[in-house]
Order: structure tokens, then C-alpha cells, then sequence
């Protein structure tokens, strides 16, 4: 901007210039013919003069705003030129440790020294700076990459929490029946048992028939617990809620947990998990009140087979098939994907529902991903096939608990969390399992 004044104001100086010389010699002829004027004609050539003599200090005005704005460019750029200078002499990464060092202890001797001048000018400190920069080639400026030499000044900010390992789990919970009860145990009357009959003529004699039993099934309520600590200090100062945090970590683990004993659990201080029970080779009357499921075999011990899943479905009443579901491991289905018909159609699909969207299916029925559920392997469990909302019953005391203990653990915070659960297969027909074997 400086640059395309200066011509035009270097030619109204010339043109004002010129213009002087002419009010001067104004001035002279005015005073010789001035009486010869009448006051009125003095008057109006006074004020002209007086216009010309104010355009011309106007425009000394001008030219040395210009010069002003002129010269403040020039110690900028020399100021830009200074920077760029100290910045291109920063440490290499060869010297760290000793670049490092040397800069924090030029650093503080630069502010002790300005601390102790006795300056008249009022001088301030980025000004002694500038002045000992151009001074001291060698001073170096203040840089991000270091902490004592202003890293510490630019803060990050908190992007929050994210969760870098998906665990997964088994959907048991969501196919099983589920009820809440008042107590630790809930009890059914199993009605598997029959009377018997027999053909008899108009007057033959009538024997005496077997009536039927009953047998009983209960299910224990067991304990599931937690307790976590952490210290009140954390919690005063953290970034983001670690109470409500910690309490979400809890109930994801205790679904896990819960989810597992549902599938594989002993039954002893936990629920007992439907791949727990003794196997049979058929499901008939004394077996199911014997609480044995029936296993059937893949005929390949490395392989799931068209004609073992086959088996498989077939092996499941009739009473059981509309709401019936294969249960396996997510790993698995690379190996059931790869199998046909006997006309070479796949036995795997997806199919669209309109409440969970796509549905994968297995030989019609839907599938659902159990983590919990073994891998292929030789005499593995690998595969579960039933309608699991008549099999199986999960049974809640109440919900999480939390009690929060500030006081067993000092400076730390415990918080003991417990739920009370139980399981167990209520009915052995509605559930069939695939061995590899």
C-alpha cells in the first residue's frame, strides 16, 4: 500500500511546490498593489492565500504520515526476518538432550537479566527479546515441541473415552423365558409322567392302572459380585463421571459373566448352563426325567455336515420347530457358509425381518451368534438347536446392587456391586446339541 502512494504523493509535493512560489510571488505583487485595492478586493485575495497556505501545510502533513507508514514496514520486515532467522536455528533431533538443556538455561538467564536492567525507557519484555535475539544470534525462541520453553502453555484437549476391544457374549438371555421372584428359589412341578390303559371287553374284568407322578424342579438364586475400588480424588477431579462409568463397566461384565454360566455354568454357586447336562442318545420319557438332552453327532469330528444338521433339526419335535433356533459360535459360520444341498444350494442365508432386519438363517430357521458356545474341535459341543424360550428359565432376585463403601478401604472408595441370577433347563425335549464326532 505504501509502495502505491508514494508516487502520487511525490506529485502533489512537486505540484505544491510550484503552487508556493506562486503564493509568494502573490504576496509581493499583492503588497505593492494593495493600495491601489478597495477593501472588499483585499479581503478575498487574503482568504485565497490564506486556502493555498493551509493545502500546502496539509499536504507536509501528508508526507510525513507517509514516511512514518514507510519506515514501520520496514521494521516489520526486518522484525519477520528476525524470526524466521531464530526459528531456522532450532536444535536438531541429533542434540536433543543437550539442545534442550542449553535452551532452558539461555532461557532463564535471559529473564534474570532483564529482571536486573536498569533501563530508563520503560522496556518491555518482548522488546528485550527481540533486542537480545538480533543481539545474540545463538538465543533461541520460544517452541511447542519443548515444555519448559512453552509446550506447557498449549494444553490438549480431552476427546473422551474409546473402546478399543469389542467383547462379545452370548444372547441367552434374549431367546430364554425370564421371571423375577421374591425369594432365593423357584420351584416347579414337572408333569412328565403318564398313566397307563388297556383294552377291555363288555364284561371282562377291569385291572387296576398306573396313575401319574410327579417330580420337581427348583432353581437357586446365586450371587454375582463385584467391588471395585478407586480413590475420592478421582472421583472429585476426574475429566468425565467415573462413578457412572464404573457402573456401566460393572453390569457389562456381569452380562457376560451371567451369559457364560447360561451356556456352560456348573450349577454350583452359579446357574447351571444347558451344555452341563448329561447326554443321551434319544429323547425319550426316562431320559427327560432323568434331565439328560440329547446329543447328536456330526459324523465328522472336524466338519459340521449337511446330513449331521440334518439329524439334527430332525431330532426336535414337531411342538418345538416354529420358534426353534440354531445357537452357535460366530467362528463356525465360515464353516456352515460353505456347505450345500443335495442340489448345490447353500444351507446358509440371510433373510430380512422386519424387527431385527437381517436375519442369518440355517436350513430355514434363524441363527443367532453365541461367544460362549465351544469352537470346532474334535468331541465338541459346538452347535445348540431348540426353542430355548420353553427350555430354558432365567430367574432374577432383583436387579445390580451398589453399596458404596468409603470407609472398609481409606483413601479408596469401593463399590461393592452384586447381582442374584439363576438358570437351568426346564425342559431337556425343547433343546438338542451337535456333537463333532
Amino acid at each position: 500500500m505504501t509502495t502505491d502512494l508514494t508516487p502520487q504523493i511525490e506529485n502533489a509535493l512537486r505540484a505544491f511546490e510550484n503552487v508556493k512560489g506562486m503564493v509568494e510571488g502573490f504576496d509581493k505583487k499583492l503588497t505593492e498593489i494593495g493600495p491601489k485595492m478597495d477593501a472588499f478586493d483585499q479581503a478575498a485575495f487574503k482568504k485565497m492565500a490564506a486556502d493555498i497556505t493551509g493545502a500546502i501545510e496539509l499536504s507536509q502533513k501528508e508526507q510525513a504520515r507517509a514516511k512514518a507508514l514507510e519506515d514501520s514496514q520496514k521494521a516489520l520486515e526486518t522484525e519477520l526476518t528476525e524470526i524466521k532467522t531464530a526459528f531456522n536455528r532450532l536444535s536438531t533431533n541429533g542434540a536433543a538432550a543437550d539442545g534442550e538443556k542449553g535452551i532452558s538455561a539461555k532461557a532463564k538467564k535471559l529473564f534474570n537479566d532483564f529482571a536486573r536492567i536498569k533501563s530508563s525507557n520503560n522496556e518491555a519484555f518482548d522488546e528485550y527479546v527481540a533486542r537480545r535475539v538480533a543481539a545474540e544470534p545463538e538465543l533461541k525462541s520460544l517452541v511447542v515441541n519443548s515444555d519448559t520453553n512453552g509446550g506447557y502453555l498449549v494444553m490438549p484437549e480431552f476427546g473422551g473415552v474409546i473402546k478399543t476391544y469389542a467383547y462379545e457374549t452370548s444372547p441367552i438371555r434374549q431367546l430364554a423365558s425370564t421371571t423375577t421372584i421374591g425369594t432365593d428359589t423357584l420351584e416347579y412341578v414337572l408333569d412328565n409322567d403318564t398313566n397307563t390303559s388297556s383294552w377291555v371287553g363288555e364284561t371282562a374284568a377291569r385291572n387296576n392302572t398306573t396313575t401319574p407322578a410327579f417330580a420337581k424342579l427348583d432353581i437357586y438364586v446365586n450371587e454375582l459380585a463385584s467391588n471395585p475400588a478407586v480413590t475420592q480424588k478421582l472421583l472429585d477431579d476426574a475429566m468425565f463421571d467415573v462413578e457412572a462409568w464404573l457402573a456401566g463397566k460393572v453390569a457389562e461384565e456381569f452380562g457376560r459373566k451371567e451369559a457364560t454360566a447360561f451356556v456352560s455354568g456348573t450349577g454350583v454357586f452359579q446357574p447351571k448352563g444347558f451344555l452341563s447336562y448329561a447326554a443321551s442318545g434319544a429323547s425319550t420319557q426316562a431320559t427327560v426325567n432323568a434331565q439328560q438332552i440329547e446329543q447328536v453327532n456330526t459324523g465328522d469330528p472336524a466338519n459340521f455336515t449337511y446330513t449331521g444338521l440334518v439329524n439334527l433339526q430332525n431330532a426336535l419335535k414337531e411342538v418345538y420347530q416354529p420358534n426353534a433356533v440354531f445357537l452357535f459360535r460366530r467362528a463356525s459360520n465360515a464353516n456352515l457358509m460353505q456347505i450345500k444341498d443335495g442340489i448345490g444350494r447353500p444351507i446358509f442365508n440371510m433373510v430380512f425381518d422386519k424387527n431385527v432386519g437381517l436375519q442369518p438363517t440355517l436350513m430355514g430357521q434363524p441363527c443367532y451368534y453365541a461367544a460362549d458356545v465351544p469352537a470346532i474341535a474334535a468331541n465338541a459341543l459346538a452347535m445348540a438347536y431348540g426353542d430355548f424360550r420353553k427350555g430354558y428359565q432365567i430367574v432374577d432376585r432383583a436387579g445390580i446392587r451398589i453399596l458404596r463403601d468409603p470407609y472398609t478401604n481409606k483413601p479408596y472408595i469401593n463399590f461393592y456391586t452384586t447381582k442374584r441370577v439363576g438358570g437351568a433347563v426346564v425342559n431337556c425335549e425343547a433343546i438338542k446339541i451337535q456333537k463333532m464326532a
